[in-house]
């Protein structure tokens, strides 16, 4: 059985959809949490599809409350690439687009994005909504929201490629269609 769905542009997520930066960035947290005092296994299941300083204000010491201690942790640990590979099959699919049909938004930082999809082989996309980018992180409908009206479209006449629950949440209060990426 086939199913088919008809939009007019493809709203993607990053980390677990287009890249898997799994293993680097839960050691790269795991690092983190051990030198503030914080109790890894919680946060490990709780860091995807968040934004960097959303984890920090749940789980971290007030000290680590600020986009400076954030860009601080990440220009730290965006050189690591041990594990980072593009998810199966995200090449061709971006390669098979037109790209002002399609568009990343992350809950990742911009920097953390560009360095992600380069050191992945991914192309960068022409449209790219990062959490530097939006007032409100997932599973709030802001960043695909402006993916949406980046490539000059309604969130409605979209398709979201997401596979952290936050992300999922969001693409549906955006009103897109979503598919959700067991990865």
């Amino acid at each position: 059985m086939s199913v088919v769905i008809k939009a007019r542009g493809i709203l993607f997520d990053m980390d677990g959809t287009l890249v898997d930066t799994t293993a680097c960035v839960e050691k790269a947290w795991r690092s983190v949490a051990l030198e503030y005092n914080v109790e890894p296994t919680e946060l490990l299941k709780n860091i995807h599809g968040r934004s960097g300083l959303d984890t920090l204000k749940t789980y971290f010491p007030p000290q680590c409350h600020t986009l400076e201690f954030l860009r601080s942790y990440e220009s730290q640990i965006v050189e690591q690439t041990e594990g980072i590979v593009a998810v199966p099959g995200a090449l061709s699919v971006l390669q098979s687009l037109n790209a002002d049909k399609w568009a990343v938004v992350t809950a990742a930082s911009s920097m953390w994005a560009q360095k992600r999809l380069q050191q992945a082989g991914l192309p960068m996309p022409k449209h790219l909504v990062a959490a530097d980018h939006v007032k409100i992180n997932k599973p709030h409908p802001e960043g695909y929201l402006m993916g949406a009206k980046h490539l000059g479209l309604e969130a409605s006449d979209t398709v979201v490629f997401e596979d952290a629950v936050s992300g999922v949440l969001a693409g549906r209060a955006a009103n897109a269609t979503v598919i959700a990426l067991a990865t």
